[in-house]
């Protein structure tokens, strides 16, 4: 077995090693006292240019796990996060529960306070805060939001432990794990230190389909008068993005994507039947739901009774919910794009039956998706003569001044029906937990990993602030990241009105002018924030004057290559 050898080192130097030889390219990491051994091990690979993953300091972990997920996003490759002790893991939690939901595999990893008061051992107890911030289940407040958590022990296991949680988190359904550090392990010294590389831990593989399942969604869904695919994460790969699209195009197929984390089909494919359930579900005699927990709300709509339910995905049960009652007649356990491909490849026999049928749904679809467009249109053209910004102006003049490639992240609500993006992995709204504060950090991530794209991020300003911006921008500033963030600013929290009102249609609040807890009102000048990191900031409040203040902020993004800020003035729509 190829090895690798160091001598004089310290466990944090061999860990940050292994990091490196393992694929990790940065360490985002807000700093405290028990980092000590890892800044004095990063400093010794510095100077004796040593390979290890570049650090990046990230003044919020709400930031820092968020950027890992960006960058994960765009490359495919889990990266390393490190916070301080209890603290930075309960601030990190929210960008983990996003992780572990919309299955992002990142490397979270903490400080451990020393346990150790004797001066003779190593990174020993040396402030007071050594006593008050230990606990006696660190892990405990992340175990339910990853898929493994482990506390390093000692050297000789540096290898096994970086490789077992990185295989655990790359294999399916992908997801987060923990590992805390001791500072005493971390600073302890080895006269020499040996590992694999290449490693010889790999991921587990992706469940293959069962044929005989696939045989038989194969001839429900031939059979099918009325099929319909609901999804709202199906297009994580590309590769599942282009097995959606064909096999929906092929059999005719309309799919809906209700309340969609990632667009997983392009907005104006033929079976692209648009984003409200309606009329859809009720209808349906066999759905297909890819890669989706919640597809759509039982309270909300009912199904024929007739009906067949389908669930495809690496966890088609979604286990991680403990109650959870939508129809599965058959759920099938496999990679979401070879899941997908079998399906369509198996629907060729059993579709020659019904080949006319199939014909004849593609024509009515057509008609179906016309009339659906001319609503939109006609929508959009009120929404541009308003006095007052809608969000539907606002998504049609991002789409139009957006690069064909850009990458948008949506932390609001964009009207995608108003949008065009034709490729996959475009458009992609990371808070699969709902755990606000999660677009800022996705964009830094996604441009570290692809500096050439443009990157877009689109917030509501409730989670602009989640996002801790100053964190955010003091980031793209020091690493030279430079983005648009657009804030849809209606100075109110409207799901959390939109739901009050649903709850209580007669009530109090829905006769209320100013519902309790939604107004966000007293500050507007969200713009000012990034000019402290040296960043172009702009009020727009004039429908007319959108598209213009798009292409300044644009210009400034990739003509002085620095961030910029619209704090665009909208009505709630």
């Amino acid at each position: 077995m190829p090895t690798k050898t160091m001598t004089g080192a310290t466990v944090a130097d061999a860990y940050l090693q292994l990091l490196a030889d393992r694929g990790v390219d940065y360490f985002f990491a807000n700093a405290g006292t028990d980092f000590a051994p890892i800044i004095e091990s990063f400093a010794k690979a510095q100077a004796l240019d040593t390979p290890v993953p570049e650090p990046v300091t990230v003044p919020h972990e709400n930031t820092a796990v968020h950027m890992a997920m960006g960058y994960y996003f765009m490359t495919g490759r889990p990266q390393a996060v490190m916070v301080h002790v209890n603290v930075g893991t309960a601030n990190g939690l929210n960008g983990l529960l996003n992780a572990k939901r919309g299955q992002i595999p990142v490397f979270f990893t903490a400080g451990r306070t020393p346990t150790n008061e004797e001066a003779s051992l190593p990174g020993h107890r040396s402030l007071d805060i050594h006593w008050t911030q230990e606990m006696f289940d660190q892990g405990g407040m992340v175990r339910e939001a990853v898929k493994w958590d482990y506390e390093l022990r000692n050297g000789e296991q540096v290898e096994t432990v970086v490789d077992r949680g990185l295989t655990i988190a790359m294999s399916e359904p992908r997801g987060p794990v923990y590992l805390s550090l001791p500072r005493e392990v971390l600073s302890h010294p080895m006269a020499s230190y040996s590992y694999t590389s290449p490693t010889r831990q790999k991921p587990a593989t992706a469940a293959r389909p069962d044929a005989d399942a696939v045989d038989e969604i194969a001839s429900l869904l031939a059979k099918a008068r009325n099929p319909l695919i609901l999804t709202g994460s199906g297009g994580r790969t590309a590769a599942a993005w282009h097995a959606l699209s064909d096999l929906a195009e092929r059999y005719a197929l309309p799919v809906i994507q209700h309340r969609f984390r990632i667009l997983s089909l392009a907005t104006h494919h033929p079976m692209n039947m648009g984003y409200g359930q309606d009329g859809w579900v009720s209808d349906a005699d066999v759905i297909l739901v890819v890669d989706t927990a919640a597809p759509y709300v039982p309270a909300q709509h009912r199904l024929r009774d007739d009906c067949k339910v389908i669930h495809i995905g690496p966890d088609p049960l979604h286990s991680y919910v403990p109650i959870r009652g939508i129809p599965a007649d058959i759920a099938l356990t496999c990679g979401t794009a070879e899941g997908l491909e079998a399906i369509g490849d198996a629907l060729e026999s059993h579709a020659v039956a019904a080949r006319d049928q199939i014909e004849a749904r593609r024509k009515a679809l057509a008609e179906r998706q016309r009339k659906l467009h001319a609503g939109w249109d006609a929508r959009l053209e009120d929404a541009r003569n308003q006095p007052v910004i809608h969000p539907a102006w606002l998504s049609h003049c991002i789409s139009e001044a957006k690069n064909e490639d850009a990458v948008v992240i949506q932390e609001a609500k964009l009207l995608t029906s108003h949008m065009r993006f034709d490729h996959p992995q475009t458009l992609w709204n990371p808070g699969a937990a709902s755990g606000l504060g999660h677009g800022l950090g996705a964009a830094l991530g996604v441009k570290l990993a692809a500096p050439d794209r443009q990157v877009i991020g689109v917030h509501g300003d409730g989670a602009y602030m989640f996002g801790n911006p100053v964190s955010a921008h003091y980031v793209a500033a020091e690493q030279n990241l430079p983005h648009l963030s657009i804030i849809l600013n209606n100075g109110r929290w409207q799901a959390v009105r939109g739901a009050t009102v649903g709850q209580n249609r007669d009530g109090y609040a829905a006769r209320s002018n100013r519902q309790p807890l939604t107004f966000l009102d007293a500050i507007d000048g969200y713009e000012k924030v990034v000019e402290a990191a040296g960043g172009y900031g702009e009020k727009v409040t004039d429908p007319t004057d959108l598209p213009r203040a798009i292409d300044r902020a644009l210009k400034v993004v990739e003509i002085e290559k620095r961030q910029a800020v619209l704090n665009v003035i909208c009505s709630t729509g």
